[in-house]
Protein backbone atom coordinates (compact mmCIF):
# COMPACT_ATOMS: atom_id res chain seq x y z
CA UNK A 1 0.00 0.00 0.00
CA UNK A 2 2.77 1.99 0.96
CA UNK A 3 4.47 1.34 -2.45
CA UNK A 4 0.92 2.56 -4.20
CA UNK A 5 0.90 5.99 -2.43
CA UNK A 6 4.85 6.88 -3.33
CA UNK A 7 4.22 6.17 -6.43
CA UNK A 8 1.27 7.73 -6.90
CA UNK A 9 3.08 11.08 -4.88
CA UNK A 10 5.67 10.91 -7.63
CA UNK A 11 4.07 10.71 -10.85
CA UNK A 12 1.47 13.27 -9.83
CA UNK A 13 3.64 16.35 -10.20
CA UNK A 14 3.86 14.84 -14.04
CA UNK A 15 0.38 14.49 -14.51
CA UNK A 16 -0.09 18.06 -12.95
CA UNK A 17 2.16 19.82 -14.73
CA UNK A 18 1.08 18.27 -18.17
CA UNK A 19 -1.85 19.41 -17.84
CA UNK A 20 -1.01 22.75 -16.78
CA UNK A 21 1.04 22.83 -19.88
CA UNK A 22 -2.08 21.95 -22.06
CA UNK A 23 -4.28 24.35 -20.89
CA UNK A 24 -1.33 27.59 -21.14
CA UNK A 25 -0.80 25.94 -25.09
CA UNK A 26 -4.93 26.36 -25.36
CA UNK A 27 -5.57 29.60 -23.83
CA UNK A 28 -2.10 30.75 -25.67
CA UNK A 29 -3.64 29.18 -29.60
CA UNK A 30 -6.45 31.16 -28.85
CA UNK A 31 -4.83 34.59 -28.39
CA UNK A 32 -2.50 33.63 -31.17
CA UNK A 33 -5.32 33.52 -33.37
CA UNK A 34 -7.36 36.51 -32.76
CA UNK A 35 -4.13 38.48 -32.65
CA UNK A 36 -3.51 37.26 -36.18
CA UNK A 37 -7.16 38.15 -37.10
CA UNK A 38 -6.29 41.78 -35.92
CA UNK A 39 -3.33 42.28 -37.62
CA UNK A 40 -4.47 40.83 -41.34
CA UNK A 41 -6.01 43.77 -42.66
CA UNK A 42 -3.22 46.19 -41.47
CA UNK A 43 -0.36 44.40 -42.32
CA UNK A 44 -2.08 44.20 -45.82
CA UNK A 45 -3.10 47.80 -46.28
CA UNK A 46 0.09 49.03 -45.08
CA UNK A 47 2.34 46.45 -46.76
CA UNK A 48 5.76 48.60 -46.29
CA UNK A 49 8.81 47.97 -48.86
CA UNK A 50 9.72 44.66 -50.84
CA UNK A 51 13.64 43.86 -50.75
CA UNK A 52 14.42 46.00 -53.45
CA UNK A 53 13.19 48.89 -51.13
CA UNK A 54 10.10 49.65 -53.40
CA UNK A 55 6.45 49.90 -51.85
CA UNK A 56 5.19 46.05 -52.09
CA UNK A 57 2.21 45.65 -54.51
CA UNK A 58 -0.64 43.68 -52.81
CA UNK A 59 -0.46 41.10 -55.48
CA UNK A 60 3.00 40.73 -55.19
CA UNK A 61 5.05 37.74 -56.49
CA UNK A 62 6.90 35.40 -53.64
CA UNK A 63 9.63 36.93 -51.95
CA UNK A 64 8.87 40.60 -53.27
CA UNK A 65 5.82 41.14 -50.57
CA UNK A 66 5.90 43.66 -48.41
CA UNK A 67 8.57 43.66 -45.00
CA UNK A 68 5.44 43.67 -43.14
CA UNK A 69 3.62 40.87 -44.90
CA UNK A 70 6.72 38.69 -44.57
CA UNK A 71 6.75 38.95 -40.46
CA UNK A 72 3.07 38.28 -40.70
CA UNK A 73 3.62 35.28 -42.65
CA UNK A 74 6.44 33.87 -40.10
CA UNK A 75 4.12 34.32 -37.50
CA UNK A 76 1.28 32.14 -39.42
CA UNK A 77 3.85 29.51 -39.59
CA UNK A 78 4.84 29.49 -36.16
CA UNK A 79 1.60 29.50 -35.06
CA UNK A 80 1.04 26.32 -37.74
CA UNK A 81 3.67 24.60 -36.29
CA UNK A 82 2.15 24.92 -32.67
CA UNK A 83 -1.09 24.25 -34.03
CA UNK A 84 0.22 20.56 -35.14
CA UNK A 85 2.04 19.56 -32.17
CA UNK A 86 -0.82 20.92 -30.55
CA UNK A 87 -2.99 18.29 -32.50
CA UNK A 88 -0.26 15.65 -31.78
CA UNK A 89 -0.82 16.29 -28.21
CA UNK A 90 2.62 17.51 -27.96
CA UNK A 91 1.83 20.03 -25.25
CA UNK A 92 5.07 21.40 -24.37
CA UNK A 93 6.38 21.79 -28.13
CA UNK A 94 3.02 23.65 -29.03
CA UNK A 95 3.60 25.78 -26.39
CA UNK A 96 6.94 26.69 -27.24
CA UNK A 97 6.07 27.52 -30.69
CA UNK A 98 2.89 29.54 -29.23
CA UNK A 99 5.26 31.39 -27.21
CA UNK A 100 7.86 32.03 -30.41
CA UNK A 101 4.92 33.07 -31.63
CA UNK A 102 3.54 35.60 -29.11
CA UNK A 103 7.36 37.24 -28.95
CA UNK A 104 7.42 38.24 -32.45
CA UNK A 105 3.44 39.39 -32.63
CA UNK A 106 4.62 42.00 -29.75
CA UNK A 107 7.91 43.14 -32.21
CA UNK A 108 5.44 43.52 -34.66
CA UNK A 109 2.87 45.34 -32.97
CA UNK A 110 5.14 47.63 -31.75
CA UNK A 111 6.77 48.76 -34.73
CA UNK A 112 2.96 49.03 -36.12
CA UNK A 113 1.69 51.02 -33.01
CA UNK A 114 4.00 54.02 -33.90
CA UNK A 115 3.84 53.29 -37.60
CA UNK A 116 -0.50 53.94 -36.78
CA UNK A 117 0.68 56.93 -34.42
CA UNK A 118 2.76 58.80 -37.06
CA UNK A 119 0.35 58.30 -39.77
CA UNK A 120 -2.16 59.53 -37.71
CA UNK A 121 -0.23 62.32 -37.06
CA UNK A 122 0.01 63.12 -40.96
CA UNK A 123 -2.97 62.68 -41.16
CA UNK A 124 -4.75 65.08 -38.87
CA UNK A 125 -2.30 67.60 -39.94
CA UNK A 126 -3.34 67.56 -43.20
CA UNK A 127 -7.28 67.83 -42.10
CA UNK A 128 -6.54 70.81 -40.69
CA UNK A 129 -5.10 72.24 -43.69
CA UNK A 130 -6.08 73.15 -47.11
CA UNK A 131 -6.47 70.35 -49.50
CA UNK A 132 -6.18 72.07 -52.16
CA UNK A 133 -4.48 75.40 -52.23
CA UNK A 134 -5.06 76.61 -55.61
CA UNK A 135 -8.88 76.37 -54.60
CA UNK A 136 -9.81 79.95 -53.56
CA UNK A 137 -12.73 78.47 -51.60
CA UNK A 138 -10.59 76.03 -49.25
CA UNK A 139 -10.08 76.92 -45.52
CA UNK A 140 -7.63 75.75 -43.10
CA UNK A 141 -9.28 74.83 -39.59
CA UNK A 142 -7.99 78.33 -38.31
CA UNK A 143 -9.53 80.46 -40.99
CA UNK A 144 -12.92 78.54 -40.55
CA UNK A 145 -12.90 79.01 -36.83
CA UNK A 146 -11.85 82.73 -37.39
CA UNK A 147 -14.16 83.63 -40.50
CA UNK A 148 -17.18 81.62 -39.55
CA UNK A 149 -17.75 81.95 -36.18
CA UNK A 150 -21.06 83.71 -35.28
CA UNK A 151 -19.15 87.38 -34.88
CA UNK A 152 -17.43 87.23 -37.97
CA UNK A 153 -17.73 89.56 -40.74
CA UNK A 154 -19.04 86.72 -43.05
CA UNK A 155 -21.90 85.79 -40.76
CA UNK A 156 -22.89 89.30 -40.52
CA UNK A 157 -23.39 89.01 -44.56
CA UNK A 158 -24.99 85.66 -43.91
CA UNK A 159 -27.46 87.60 -42.10
CA UNK A 160 -28.03 90.42 -44.06
CA UNK A 161 -31.86 90.84 -45.06
CA UNK A 162 -32.03 91.80 -48.59
CA UNK A 163 -34.25 91.62 -51.14
CA UNK A 164 -34.01 89.80 -54.23
CA UNK A 165 -33.07 90.87 -57.37
CA UNK A 166 -32.82 94.00 -56.21
CA UNK A 167 -29.75 93.28 -53.59
CA UNK A 168 -27.20 91.45 -54.47
CA UNK A 169 -25.67 88.30 -52.47
CA UNK A 170 -22.42 89.55 -50.45
CA UNK A 171 -21.29 86.18 -49.89
CA UNK A 172 -19.95 82.85 -52.40
CA UNK A 173 -22.72 80.59 -51.10
CA UNK A 174 -20.67 77.91 -52.00
CA UNK A 175 -18.62 78.64 -48.22
CA UNK A 176 -21.86 78.58 -46.61
CA UNK A 177 -21.29 75.10 -45.62
CA UNK A 178 -18.24 76.41 -43.33
CA UNK A 179 -20.89 77.97 -41.48
CA UNK A 180 -23.35 74.92 -40.83
CA UNK A 181 -20.43 72.52 -39.84
CA UNK A 182 -18.16 74.88 -38.27
CA UNK A 183 -18.79 73.57 -34.87
CA UNK A 184 -18.85 69.47 -35.96
CA UNK A 185 -15.29 70.57 -37.73
CA UNK A 186 -13.98 71.42 -34.70
CA UNK A 187 -15.03 69.26 -32.44
CA UNK A 188 -13.71 66.07 -34.44
CA UNK A 189 -10.55 67.88 -34.55
CA UNK A 190 -10.60 68.06 -30.68
CA UNK A 191 -11.58 64.20 -30.58
CA UNK A 192 -8.86 63.18 -33.16
CA UNK A 193 -6.12 64.75 -30.91
CA UNK A 194 -7.25 63.33 -28.36
CA UNK A 195 -7.18 60.05 -29.17
CA UNK A 196 -4.22 60.26 -30.62
CA UNK A 197 -2.81 61.44 -27.10
CA UNK A 198 -4.46 58.31 -25.94
CA UNK A 199 -2.76 55.85 -28.27
CA UNK A 200 0.80 57.56 -27.80
CA UNK A 201 0.04 57.24 -24.13
CA UNK A 202 -0.43 53.06 -24.36
CA UNK A 203 2.21 53.00 -26.51
CA UNK A 204 4.44 54.36 -23.79
CA UNK A 205 2.46 52.67 -21.70
CA UNK A 206 3.49 49.40 -22.95
CA UNK A 207 6.49 50.25 -23.58
CA UNK A 208 7.13 50.55 -19.86
CA UNK A 209 5.50 47.33 -18.27
CA UNK A 210 9.55 46.52 -17.52
CA UNK A 211 10.19 48.57 -15.38
CA UNK A 212 6.77 47.82 -12.97
CA UNK A 213 9.12 44.34 -12.52
CA UNK A 214 10.91 43.41 -9.40
CA UNK A 215 14.86 42.87 -9.95
CA UNK A 216 13.93 39.39 -9.66
CA UNK A 217 11.24 39.06 -12.41
CA UNK A 218 11.51 38.71 -16.15
CA UNK A 219 9.05 39.68 -18.64
CA UNK A 220 6.22 36.49 -18.45
CA UNK A 221 3.82 35.37 -21.47
CA UNK A 222 1.26 37.22 -19.12
CA UNK A 223 3.20 40.58 -19.15
CA UNK A 224 3.86 40.03 -23.30
CA UNK A 225 -0.06 39.07 -23.42
CA UNK A 226 -0.68 42.75 -21.45
CA UNK A 227 2.02 44.36 -23.64
CA UNK A 228 0.31 43.11 -27.32
CA UNK A 229 -3.35 44.13 -26.12
CA UNK A 230 -1.97 47.44 -25.09
CA UNK A 231 -0.40 48.38 -28.75
CA UNK A 232 -3.81 46.83 -30.08
CA UNK A 233 -5.86 49.30 -28.05
CA UNK A 234 -3.02 52.31 -29.54
CA UNK A 235 -3.84 51.24 -33.01
CA UNK A 236 -7.60 51.35 -32.48
CA UNK A 237 -7.49 54.63 -30.56
CA UNK A 238 -5.51 55.47 -34.16
CA UNK A 239 -8.16 54.01 -35.95
CA UNK A 240 -10.82 56.64 -34.35
CA UNK A 241 -8.51 59.76 -34.77
CA UNK A 242 -8.43 58.46 -38.64
CA UNK A 243 -12.38 58.49 -38.55
CA UNK A 244 -12.53 61.51 -36.94
CA UNK A 245 -9.83 63.00 -39.92
CA UNK A 246 -11.81 61.68 -42.35
CA UNK A 247 -14.95 63.08 -40.96
CA UNK A 248 -13.12 66.70 -41.20
CA UNK A 249 -12.36 66.19 -44.93
CA UNK A 250 -16.10 64.81 -46.01
CA UNK A 251 -17.06 68.08 -43.80
CA UNK A 252 -14.70 70.38 -45.45
CA UNK A 253 -15.44 69.63 -49.12
CA UNK A 254 -18.98 68.40 -49.67
CA UNK A 255 -18.56 68.97 -53.56
CA UNK A 256 -15.95 67.05 -54.91
CA UNK A 257 -18.34 63.57 -55.23
CA UNK A 258 -20.38 65.92 -57.27
CA UNK A 259 -19.12 65.01 -60.27
CA UNK A 260 -19.59 60.84 -59.20
CA UNK A 261 -23.21 61.64 -60.20
CA UNK A 262 -23.20 62.93 -63.11
CA UNK A 263 -24.04 61.43 -66.24
CA UNK A 264 -21.11 61.71 -68.04
CA UNK A 265 -18.48 61.27 -64.79
CA UNK A 266 -16.75 64.67 -65.84
CA UNK A 267 -15.10 67.24 -63.50
CA UNK A 268 -15.90 70.98 -64.41
CA UNK A 269 -14.71 72.36 -67.80
CA UNK A 270 -12.31 75.54 -67.37
CA UNK A 271 -10.50 77.82 -69.37
CA UNK A 272 -7.01 77.43 -70.57
CA UNK A 273 -4.57 80.68 -70.66
CA UNK A 274 -5.92 81.64 -73.73
CA UNK A 275 -9.11 82.00 -72.52
CA UNK A 276 -10.43 79.17 -74.37
CA UNK A 277 -12.86 76.65 -72.91
CA UNK A 278 -11.62 72.89 -72.14
CA UNK A 279 -13.54 70.31 -71.80
CA UNK A 280 -13.48 68.59 -67.82
CA UNK A 281 -11.75 65.46 -67.12
CA UNK A 282 -13.10 62.10 -67.11
CA UNK A 283 -12.98 60.95 -63.28
CA UNK A 284 -10.58 58.55 -62.74
CA UNK A 285 -10.12 56.58 -59.14
CA UNK A 286 -7.45 54.07 -58.36
CA UNK A 287 -6.12 53.65 -62.37
CA UNK A 288 -10.34 53.26 -63.35
CA UNK A 289 -12.36 55.26 -65.62
CA UNK A 290 -16.22 54.85 -65.97
CA UNK A 291 -19.17 55.99 -65.66
CA UNK A 292 -19.61 56.06 -61.68
CA UNK A 293 -23.02 57.26 -61.33
CA UNK A 294 -23.80 53.52 -62.87
CA UNK A 295 -21.62 51.92 -60.66
CA UNK A 296 -23.60 49.98 -58.23
CA UNK A 297 -21.65 50.77 -55.37
CA UNK A 298 -21.56 54.76 -55.64
CA UNK A 299 -23.81 55.88 -52.87
CA UNK A 300 -24.70 59.16 -51.51
CA UNK A 301 -22.77 60.26 -47.81
CA UNK A 302 -22.25 57.36 -45.35
CA UNK A 303 -22.61 54.56 -47.54
CA UNK A 304 -19.88 55.71 -49.47
CA UNK A 305 -16.81 53.73 -49.29
CA UNK A 306 -13.51 55.56 -49.23
CA UNK A 307 -12.54 54.05 -51.94
CA UNK A 308 -14.60 55.93 -53.76
CA UNK A 309 -15.23 59.33 -52.00
CA UNK A 310 -13.63 62.31 -54.05
CA UNK A 311 -13.76 64.12 -50.37
CA UNK A 312 -10.88 61.91 -48.99
CA UNK A 313 -7.66 62.92 -50.41
CA UNK A 314 -6.46 59.50 -52.20
CA UNK A 315 -3.59 58.95 -50.14
CA UNK A 316 -5.97 58.78 -47.16
CA UNK A 317 -8.62 56.45 -48.65
CA UNK A 318 -6.67 53.17 -47.46
CA UNK A 319 -6.78 54.56 -44.07
CA UNK A 320 -10.44 55.04 -44.48
CA UNK A 321 -10.60 51.24 -45.50
CA UNK A 322 -8.59 50.37 -42.90
CA UNK A 323 -10.66 52.55 -40.06
CA UNK A 324 -13.35 49.99 -41.11
CA UNK A 325 -11.22 46.79 -40.62
CA UNK A 326 -11.02 46.00 -44.22
CA UNK A 327 -8.39 45.58 -46.59
CA UNK A 328 -8.27 48.50 -49.11
CA UNK A 329 -7.44 46.50 -52.24
CA UNK A 330 -10.16 44.37 -51.97
CA UNK A 331 -12.26 47.01 -51.64
CA UNK A 332 -11.02 48.50 -55.26
CA UNK A 333 -11.38 45.01 -56.51
CA UNK A 334 -15.10 44.49 -55.62
CA UNK A 335 -16.40 48.19 -55.64
CA UNK A 336 -14.29 49.42 -58.95
CA UNK A 337 -13.06 46.87 -60.31
CA UNK A 338 -16.10 45.35 -60.78
CA UNK A 339 -14.09 42.23 -59.74
CA UNK A 340 -17.16 39.73 -58.73
CA UNK A 341 -19.57 41.19 -61.70
CA UNK A 342 -17.78 40.85 -65.05
CA UNK A 343 -20.78 41.64 -67.71
CA UNK A 344 -20.95 45.15 -65.44
CA UNK A 345 -17.18 45.67 -65.72
CA UNK A 346 -17.37 45.25 -69.40
CA UNK A 347 -19.98 47.60 -69.70
CA UNK A 348 -18.62 50.27 -67.87
CA UNK A 349 -15.22 50.21 -67.79
CA UNK A 350 -13.56 51.88 -70.48
CA UNK A 351 -10.33 50.34 -71.94
CA UNK A 352 -7.92 50.22 -68.98
CA UNK A 353 -5.81 47.28 -68.37
CA UNK A 354 -5.17 48.02 -64.91
CA UNK A 355 -8.64 47.07 -64.16
CA UNK A 356 -8.85 43.98 -66.08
Amino acid sequence: MKKIVLILFLTLPFQMYAEAVSAKAYDKRKELLNYLRFIEPVVKNFRGDNKDGQPAEYYAQPGMEGLRVQRYNKLKNLYQEGLLYFFEQDYVNSYRRFLEAQLGMEQVLEELSQFYIERTEGMLKAAVERKNPNNPEDRNLVDISVEYSSESRYMKNFKQERETPFTRRMYNPREFHYVTNRYTIEKNMEMGYRYLAMAKNARIDALKIENNLMKHQNLSPRHRKHRIETYIAAINLCRDAKSNAINIFKLKYPYDNYYLFRGDSKSEATLDKDGNKVEGQPVVISGVQMDYNKNPYVDFDDRLSPVLDLRIPEQYRVDGSDTMEKIHQEEIDTKIKLKWDPERRKELIKGNAAAQ
